[in-house]
């Protein structure tokens, strides 16, 4: 991969996470992989919305998608782990800019 290609994925992942309804997705997957209907009743949005967000996680690279039976379950890329896990206190709130 590129310099220029490796640089544009980054840009893709920070500008995924650019949204509060994402960050919250991320928030529950910092615990460890969560099935989709555990994001879901994490959240105050309709299905779809969390179906579109996850969506978006997914195609920048912060989220990977794997098949458990009839149900997908969600985890933090694991490259992305540590930079988002070093975004939050001990407490998980997040550090303020």
């Amino acid at each position: 991969m590129s310099e220029r290609t490796a640089r544009s994925r980054w840009a893709e992942a920070f500008a995924a996470l650019g949204s509060e309804p994402r960050l919250q997705i991320v928030e529950q997957l910092m615990e460890g992989p969560v099935h989709c209907r555990e994001v879901l009743d994490g959240l105050k949005l309709s299905q779809p919305a969390v179906s579109y967000h996850l969506g978006k996680l997914e195609r920048a690279g912060v989220l990977q998608k794997e098949r458990k039976g009839t149900r997908n379950c969600y985890r933090i890329e694991r490259r992305l782990e540590c930079i988002l896990k070093s975004c939050r206190k001990e407490d998980g709130s997040w550090i303020t800019l």
